[in-house]
């Protein structure tokens, strides 16, 4: 009898996974990482798309060059999440991205205050976010809400949701083929709109390339 009664309180016994309907119901990885990477790539670099609205020049935001600035910045999550997320690290992985999105939107947010050059790269938002004279700046309203909005609340929903669990062989092709994806299409994107980007978005740049 007391082995019944620990059995039911496990989390064992409480996984979904314990039900096979429950388990073809779950979430698949690969559409969580999908969405987590267009998360990325559209409020996880909101003080982007101020910038571009609030350009003086008629015709700034082009429908164009707008999806290919959110497809581009996509793909570049959907590489680090493809490195990191793993049977045993998927939602960990996926809230320390979404915490480094929300660091790089602050960060971002205040180079634009101060009138500096925006630095999209690892190393040049890592270099601005180690000086102590910027530390008081990740305070104000607008970095808090972004830690809130871009990385916590999601987290807090993804941690509580369920998702299928797939074997290392499947997980490790996926990951591969996502990541094949995501470069090829960073590298078309490079070609297509070399003209029209503009040069901090080069994507090996977001990369740390």
């Amino acid at each position: 009898m007391t082995d019944v009664k620990l059995f039911r309180v496990t989390e064992f016994a409480e996984s979904v996974f314990q039900s096979p309907l429950a388990h073809r119901n779950a979430m698949h990885p690969v559409w969580l990482m999908l969405i987590v990477a267009v998360w990325i790539g559209t409020a996880g670099h909101w003080p982007i798309w101020q910038a571009l609205i609030l350009r003086s020049d008629p015709g700034a935001l082009q429908p164009a060059l707008a999806a290919a600035v959110a497809t581009q910045l996509s793909l570049a999550g959907l590489v680090w999440l493809a490195l990191g997320c793993w049977r045993r690290t998927l939602k960990p992985a996926i809230a320390l991205v979404l915490l480094w999105a929300a660091l790089g939107s602050c960060a971002m947010w205040l180079q634009s205050v101060k009138g500096e050059t925006v630095a999209l790269s690892p190393s040049g938002l890592l270099q601005f976010l180690l000086r102590p004279a910027n530390w008081p700046g990740l305070w104000s309203w607008p970095c808090i809400g972004s830690f809130l909005g871009i990385a916590v609340f999601p987290s807090l929903i993804i941690w509580q949701g369920h998702t299928r669990r797939i074997s290392f062989a499947a997980n490790f092709l996926m990951n591969a083929a996502l990541l094949v994806v995501a470069i090829a299409g960073l590298a078309w994107l490079a070609g297509r709109f070399s003209h029209i980007m503009p040069s901090p978005m080069d994507p090996w740049a977001l990369l740390g390339i």
